[in-house]
């Protein structure tokens, strides 16, 4: 009976246990997104020579790597083993390829567990070594265990590399999205009533070069977009003169375009990159101004055209948030970003003292242009 027992019990767990693995590595995608950390070029100085280990991300699904030894000697680079890892639906394989090893075919190994000791990868059939575990200590460290059997015994292997940073990254970015700006009216703005002022929306389009700071941490974005603002504003005021009293009305829409070039630096908040913050200040250029609906008066008691009340310059703040991600299956390196717009210049050319302008009550208002945007960015070209 006790022979039955141990004879159900393991054929239980053996129907069991790979439903327990497969449950254990669900959401392959999200977790091969994780391994993309591996990217790039870690090094593990030894007497005997520095052994490098580099990881380069071929596709949205494949990740190849090499590991080197470079001699003492000589400084020559021996090539030891090269590796991949690729996302097969729910399956996540590591393969390796030992020099000399295996008649150099490549073996594989199955991620059967993800957690906070790393991504363990398993091949019962191979004797050594049946497991290699991959472990990222933060950004700046790589741990790799392999545990297997060698003339009857365990054997295990630790080495722990650690990041070789090189120069910046460069990034060649398309960027496109829908704004909404509004006028904040600050000073006295003596008029009365006071001028009222309401937001519409526009579009933007530009483009972007992203340096990338060692570590991936840290990017310097500069850019050059042109902006459409749309903006609504109504006012009146009466000018006295001498013999009568003029009564000025607006109550218009203006559509803009601006020219922006902006340098803002953008903080990465964790080592997978995928949520930034970006703050930095920006220049704009008025190109375009057009306003259109009410104003009076009309003919030789017009103060001036409506299309000229605003400055040409405009100096500011871009504070936001970006996230990055792709649609579709092709990895073009997405990023979808909301930023707020806050202009510190003052824009305003109607209340502007003037020979034109008789009433000195009407020289102090002070326009600014504030806004948010909503966009989407995908890499052009990387170097």
């Amino acid at each position: 009976m006790s022979v039955r027992l141990h004879v159900l019990a393991g054929t239980l767990a053996l129907f069991l246990s790979p439903v327990f693995l497969s449950a254990q590595i669900e959401d392959a995608d999200i977790i091969f997104r994780e391994l993309r950390a591996l990217d790039g070029t870690w090094f593990m100085p030894q007497d005997r020579g520095d052994r490098i280990e580099t990881w380069h991300l071929d596709n949205d699904s494949i990740l190849s790597g090499r590991e080197m030894r470079i001699k003492a000697e000589d400084g020559d680079t021996v090539l030891l083993e090269t590796k991949r890892i690729e996302l097969h639906g729910q399956v996540i394989m590591y393969y390796s390829t030992e020099r000399g090893q295996k008649k150099n075919e490549p073996i594989g190994f199955e991620l059967v567990l993800a957690d906070a000791e790393g991504y363990l990868f398993e091949n019962p059939e191979n004797a050594n070594p049946q497991k290699v575990r991959y472990r990222l200590l933060g950004n700046r460290e790589l741990q790799i265990s392999t545990e297997g059997r060698r003339n009857g015994r365990t054997v295990t292997e630790e080495f722990v590399f650690e990041r070789e940073f090189t120069p910046a990254g460069v990034e060649f970015r398309l960027r496109a999205g829908a704004n909404y700006f509004t006028q904040r009216g600050t000073g006295y703005l003596t008029a009365s009533p006071a001028p009222e002022f309401a937001g519409r929306p526009s579009a933007e389009v530009g483009m972007q070069v992203s340096l990338r700071g060692n570590g991936g941490f840290i990017t310097v974005n500069f850019e050059a977009s042109l902006s459409g603002r749309s903006t609504h504003a109504k006012s009146a005021f009466t000018v006295f003169t001498d013999t009568s009293a003029i009564d000025y009305v607006r109550d218009v829409t203006y559509r803009q375009a601006w020219l922006v070039l902006a340098a803002i630096p953008e903080i990465t908040l964790k080592r997978d990159g995928r949520l930034s913050i970006l703050a930095g200040p920006y220049y704009g250029r008025l190109l375009f101004n057009k306003a259109k609906g009410t104003e009076l008066p009309t003919g030789p008691n017009m103060l001036f055209d409506a299309n000229d009340d605003f400055k040409k310059n405009d100096v500011g703040l871009i504070a936001g948030l970006q996230y990055k991600l792709n649609f579709g299956k092709k990895d073009i390196g997405g990023t979808l970003g909301l930023r707020a717009n806050l202009g510190l210049a003052n824009l305003d050319n109607l209340y502007t003292k003037r020979p034109t302008n008789p009433d000195p009550n009407l020289y102090n208002g002070r326009i600014s242009l504030q806004g948010i945007s909503l966009y989407y960015s995908m890499n052009l070209l990387k170097l």
